[in-house]
């Protein structure tokens, strides 16, 4: 009889201490999440504000640009794709299939073309990067026939100033890119790694890592740069090169853990004041439902302090992945583009 309530109670015990570790699964899992003051439902490519605050959505066939963040269309340009602004704003890029097409975005009007390849049959993701002062554009295509190429075009002009390429054959495309605030450009490519290259020297002076990225993002003042992968992201000083603080996040899926499945979409965004740092708060899910969260699975959000990457938010995501995060001018506002909408946060309340 003893021996029997001995066993009882250990039973007992064990469906308690279950019972517990399930709770504390629960609150791990549905950890506070903060919901967007604004959710527009819109099918975008891509989205880049211009400095004035205004908004570009990019879909397929046209852009639109929006007050923010109200949300109401202000112009509609006949041109989609991958979309930047110029710093002073008074350029809008769009790209598609090998083509830039430039509009002035006050009037609407194309002012500019740049052929950069011959089109395409299908849309693979194009990669746009102004210099500070406005005057050159850096283009990339992530095609294969394209190869690890990037070219810097005059803007005034319209005329290609340079071709930036790695002649190296284990480099198959360029991933990201961007300028950084004095004048650098940092090229990412899918298989062999990040790069700085000169563009008055048109030449490549530092590899930054050994290993891809799929986003990039620098502070305003140029002293960190965050890089993104599969389930990384890091946070250098580029006055020493050393990690400043980085996020791992659990890989779900080990067996997919090769250079390939490292570009998957990892997003990350720093604010234009430099104090604030967005990235996946977790690494991207699977397309499958899940019991533990109503509706589609979604990629959530850190807003972290640039200076130390501690975690501040965490924001609700778009459903199954992010496309990009971007910071209004202001830095009051983040937004993140999904699949099917886009998702606005005030960052400080």
């Amino acid at each position: 009889m003893r021996r029997r309530l001995i066993l009882a109670g250990s039973a007992i015990a064990a469906l308690v201490g279950l019972g517990g570790l399930a709770l504390v699964i629960m609150m791990f899992w549905f950890e506070r999440e903060e919901q967007p003051a604004y959710v527009w439902q819109v099918v975008a490519r891509s989205a880049a504000f211009l400095p004035d605050g205004r908004l570009a959505i990019a879909n397929d066939r046209q852009t639109m640009i929006v007050s923010f963040p109200d949300y109401q269309t202000l112009r509609e340009l006949p041109a989609g794709g991958y979309v930047a602004s110029s710093p002073d704003g008074s350029v809008l890029a769009i790209a598609v299939r090998g083509t830039v097409k430039l509009f002035d975005p006050d009037s609407g009007s194309l002012i500019g073309q740049l052929d950069c390849w011959p089109p395409g049959e299908h849309t693979y993701p194009m990669h746009l990067g102004f210099s500070p002062d406005g005057s050159i554009l850096a283009v990339a295509e992530s095609h294969h026939s394209r190869g690890p190429e990037v070219q810097l075009w005059d803007v005034s002009r319209q005329s290609q100033i340079g071709t930036i390429r790695f002649d190296d054959p284990a480099i198959s495309i360029v991933q990201a890119l961007a300028f950084t605030p004095t004048g650098h450009v940092v090229v990412s490519t899918h298989s062999e790694g990040v790069w700085f290259v000169d563009v008055a020297q048109q030449a490549v002076i530092r590899k930054i890592q050994s290993w891809p990225s799929s986003h990039i993002a620098v502070s305003p003042d140029s002293s960190r740069l965050s890089l993104s992968e599969f389930t990384l992201v890091r946070t250098f000083d580029t006055r020493t090169w050393q990690v400043v603080h980085e996020q791992r996040f659990t890989q779900a899926r080990p067996m997919l853990d090769t250079w390939m499945s490292r570009l998957k979409s990892m997003p990350v965004a720093i604010s234009p004041d430099g104090n604030w740092l967005a990235t996946p708060n977790r690494e991207e899910p699977s397309d499958s439902f899940s019991l533990f969260e109503p509706g589609p699975p979604r990629q959530t959000i850190a807003l972290r302090r640039l200076a130390d990457g501690q975690r501040v938010k965490v924001l609700s995501g778009s459903p199954i992945r992010l496309h990009a995060l971007l910071f209004s001018p202001d830095s009051q506002w983040l937004i993140d583009v999904g699949l099917s909408e886009i998702r606005v946060w005030r960052v400080a309340k």
